[in-house]
């Protein structure tokens, strides 16, 4: 029975894969790259048949270039081919972040003599950080206000908000993360806040209404859950029974409930964070 149903489902998806398709054109990519990063001049166009289209452009705001490709990828599902997708591709990312780079180099050298600091950027693999900071001396006190003048260097020249959600981030002298200061959510961030902000994110997720008020510390055996069905999360301290765990207590229709920073199994094989909420 069973082979006889992967074969009607390989029957009724075959259609779905096997498609005529071919890269986007130059009209559909000019119009992808105006959407997603803005408005640009197109340079040229270079075609591989239906296989390959790239386009490069000039960023009108700041000049610089950068290409846009749209290919297609072979669907193999156990060495069988089900036809081809298209994807696409692009390098503006790193253009933008290395024209921005070249802006503020002469203030980033500022202000590395002014706090006696080091301030090194991404390589570019991937960018997650507009710069990190390094303490040369152990007065980090002004860790906040140097973090901030470097994001603003960043986000001034960024007007069209495209890195947003970037941070700038800061170590002391022996290389021991302190914290990071993010543009688009609360400032400066310690270690304990950017904790606390991953469940309060998770807060909001679980509904629209819910509104985050404070955090308790309480023994896991206060929560009731069995050990058992506690799910060990890298990164996170481990759970035992005589644990001291968080509460994160937030409120939905005048009704209190709480999230622990520790994970449990949920009942379709997979893991949550462990809450009194139900949706």
């Amino acid at each position: 029975m069973g082979r006889r149903l992967s074969v009607i489902f390989l029957c009724f998806m075959l259609p779905l894969f096997i498609v005529s398709c071919s890269a986007a054109s130059e009209k559909q990519i000019v119009k992808f790259a105006k959407e997603k990063y803005g408005e640009a001049t197109l340079i040229k166009t270079e075609e591989s048949g239906d296989e390959k289209t790239v386009c490069y452009f000039e960023d009108k705001e700041y000049g610089f270039e950068y290409y846009v490709t749209s290919y297609m990828n072979e669907i193999l599902i156990d060495g069988s081919s089900f036809g081809s997708t298209e994807n696409k591709g692009s390098n503006f990312d790193i253009q933008y972040y290395n024209y921005i780079n070249e802006v503020v180099g002469s203030d980033v050298s500022m202000l590395e003599q002014k706090y006696n600091i080091d301030i090194s950027v991404s390589d570019g693999t991937y960018i997650y950080y507009f710069a990190r900071i390094y303490y040369k001396s152990s007065n980090t006190a002004n860790v906040s206000t140097v973090t901030k003048e470097i994001s603003d260097l960043y986000t001034a020249i960024d007007t069209r908000n495209y890195w947003k959600d970037l941070v700038v981030e800061a170590y002391d002298e022996d290389g021991n993360y302190l914290g990071s200061y993010h543009q688009g959510k609360s400032g400066w961030m310690t270690t304990e806040d950017e904790y606390d902000m991953k469940y309060i994110d998770e807060i909001a997720n679980l509904s629209d209404d819910a509104t985050y008020l404070r955090k308790e510390q309480h023994l896991f055996t206060e929560t009731g859950v069995n050990i058992q069905d506690v799910v060990q999360v890298l990164g996170n301290p481990e759970v035992k029974e005589n644990s001291m765990v968080t509460y994160y207590i937030f409120i939905v229709d005048g009704q209190e409930y709480y999230m622990c920073d520790f994970m449990v199994h949920d009942d379709i094989g997979g893991f949550e964070w462990y809450t009194t909420y139900n949706k």
